[in-house]
Order: structure tokens, then sequence, then C-alpha cells
């Protein structure tokens, strides 16, 4: 009896660390830890798989193990034909240990994956699966190595015991992750910002009005929950810089462009600040549009009345104000170059002037009275 008592306690411990966990600062590594310990494994693990991306992958004490984690990817250690645990998993609570991973390692053996285990004591240990939805599961697991050997059934009903508390704990956090969300897209619908956020495995998970504005069969979609352009080729590229983005590796200056119909569209995908703990609910990662600048109806009426010029005219001269080349204001404007390079002798001719530098100029000063 006095053995069922401590299982009972030990189990009952571990849930209250669990509950606990989202509310406390390193509550969920104290959490962890405590399940290593109850179940006399090396460490213990919680992580979120998506279709792309790795949302989460908390394995405790594995900060003093150098390149722990980049060597894991560097092997490809969420592909279930590298690693024998993702191919065991099976549906959510149902407990799998070595004798499924000794089935999987019969049929295929990966050595790379194997000496990674082998050299880190994780060879072995049980695993059981949380939840399981499109595009993401979670999975809580020990790790074991030889010093420890096998996990017993004692050891595999203490992790049994402890998931649903575990998977309680995660839908907290993941509640208290999507008022997160909501704030920032708040913010950012206030500044008016084109911005569209991401999570941690590159799913859609806020989009601001002013972007939703911008989406579009000839520039972006969202299709299942997952962002892309409508060009294959700025597609593969938007899709780099968003797995870049989502492993906090910047890629410089905002450089992507996307031509659409109306104009065109420069893509900057940036890293969110990140906490030690979030599962991948919380945004990782910022998608913000930007086009250039229009004028506004009532500046290029001004510059139309000042210089004697019609309104389409005022508003090429606008665009020449703010920088624009010829080839953009044609763009912006959905005509030809030669289009505007005709427009343009016109408005020479109408203001008095012989280059294009003189007429900025000009068109300045118009702007700059008006304005006060």
């Amino acid at each position: 009896m006095g053995s069922f008592r401590d299982h009972r306690c030990r189990a009952e411990g571990i849930a209250d660390l669990f509950a606990r966990a989202p509310f406390e600062e390193g509550g969920w590594d104290a959490a962890l830890k405590a399940l290593a310990d109850a179940t006399g494994s090396t460490r213990s693990q919680l992580l979120a798989l998506g279709d792309r991306h790795a949302a989460f992958n908390w394995v405790t004490d594995a900060e003093g193990i150098p390149d722990y984690f980049d060597e894991f990817l560097a092997i490809d250690g969420f592909n279930p034909q590298v690693n024998y645990r993702v191919a065991a998993t099976r549906t959510p609570f149902e407990v799998t240990w070595e004798d499924h991973y000794d089935a999987v390692r019969k049929a295929h053996t990966d050595e790379a994956y194997l000496d990674y285990v082998r050299r880190n004591d994780a060879e072995f240990g049980a695993q059981v699966v949380l939840s399981q939805r499109p595009g993401v599961f979670f999975g809580l697991a020990i790790l074991r190595g030889h010093g420890v050997g096998r996990s017993n059934e004692a050891q595999r009903a203490v992790l049994a015991e402890a998931a649903p508390a575990v998977l309680a704990a995660i839908r907290m956090q993941d509640a208290i992750e999507h008022q997160g969300i909501e704030l920032l897209r708040g913010s950012l619908d206030a500044i008016r910002s084109a911005a569209i956020l991401l999570d941690g495995i590159g799913k859609v998970c806020g989009v601001t009005a002013a972007a939703q504005a911008l989406l579009g069969p000839d520039s972006l979609q969202i299709r299942a929950t997952t962002l892309h352009a409508t060009r294959p080729d700025v597609d593969r590229d938007l899709q780099a810089r968003i797995g870049r983005a989502l492993a906090g590796r910047e890629d410089g200056a905002a450089d992507l462009w996307l031509r659409t119909a109306d104009a065109p569209l420069l893509l900057d995908v940036r890293s969110l600040p990140r906490q030690d703990w979030s599962f991948g609910t919380a945004p990782r990662a910022i998608v913000t549009l930007r086009t250039p600048l229009r004028p506004t109806a009532q500046q290029s009426a001004h510059l139309a009345t000042a210089l004697g010029l019609t309104l389409a005219e005022g508003e090429v001269v606008s665009l020449l104000v703010q920088g624009h080349s010829r080839q953009a204001v044609a763009s912006l404007r959905g005509v030809s170059v030669q289009t505007v390079i005709s427009q343009l002798r016109t408005i020479f001719q109408k203001c008095g002037v012989n280059r294009e530098a003189v007429l900025v100029s000009m068109a300045r000063e118009v702007i700059e009275i008006a304005s006060r």
C-alpha cells in the first residue's frame, strides 16, 4: 500500500506543478524536471511539431550540451524516417516506449540519429501524444540513457497520469497567448499598419484590416491558415524568409517585391521577441506589407489648380515629388511609361520648365504653401 500511496503522491504533485506552470516564472521547467525525477529519467521533453516548422521543443537540462538543438535540426530530427520516436507516435494519450521504438528500428535505422541520442543519454524512454490537431501535435516524453536503462511499467504509469494535467496546462497557456495576439493585432490596427502575424509553426494567427485589404488573387492569399504569394517564385522566397524568421535569423533590409495590378508590394518578414515558454500560438513572426504612397486627392488638386494642370497631371507631379521614378509613376497609375513621358511634355510646357528637377522643386513649394 505504501508503494501505491507514494505513486499517487508523485502523480498528484506533478499534476499540481503543471497546473501552476503557466502562471509561475520557470514553472514549466520545474514541472518537467519533477517528471524526470519521478520516473528516474535522464531528462523529460515537451514539444510541438508542425507541418514545416517546430513550434516548440524543450528538453530539461539540455543547456549544458553544446549544439543540442542545432544538431537535432541538422540531422532532420523531426523526420519520422530519421527519428524512431516520431515514427512510433500513436493516438493521443496512448503511451509508446522502447518496445515500439525497437519495432521501428528493425524497419529502418538512422545512424546519425542513433549516434545523437546515445551521446546525449536519450536512446531509451517513453512518450505520449497530448493533442493532435490539423498541422500540429503536442508530445510529452521521458528520455533515458544507458546509465538508467529502459523504462518500466511504473514509470510509464507516472507519465500516463501526468499527461492530462500537462494538456490542461497547455490549453491555459494557449488561452493566455491568444489574448496577447489580440492585443498586438489591435495595436497594429490602431496605427493602420498592414501586418500579418504568424505563430511558431508559420500559421497565420492575426491579420490587420489594412493587410486584409491588400490580399487578393494577384498578390497574397491565406490558404489553410498559411500565407502564400500567388507568384510561385516570390512564394518560394517568402516561405524561406518565414522559416528564417521563425528560427530567429534576420535577413537584413526588406527587398522582396511583389507586383500587383494596383501597385507593387514590398514584403518585410521579421522575427518577434520570444519568450522561453511559448508553445507556438503566440506571434513569432510578422509580415509587413508596404505600398508606395499614393498622392491624396487634395494634394493633386492643389498642384493642378496652382500650376494650371488637369487632375491627372497633378497626380503625376505629386508622385514625382514623392520620389517615384517615371516607371513607378506609370505602374502606380496603370499606364505605360510612354504615356507618362507624353504627360510630362505637356506639364513642362504648361509650367514653363524643361527639367524634371525644376518641376519638382516648384511643386514642393506649392505643397508647402498649401499645407500652412
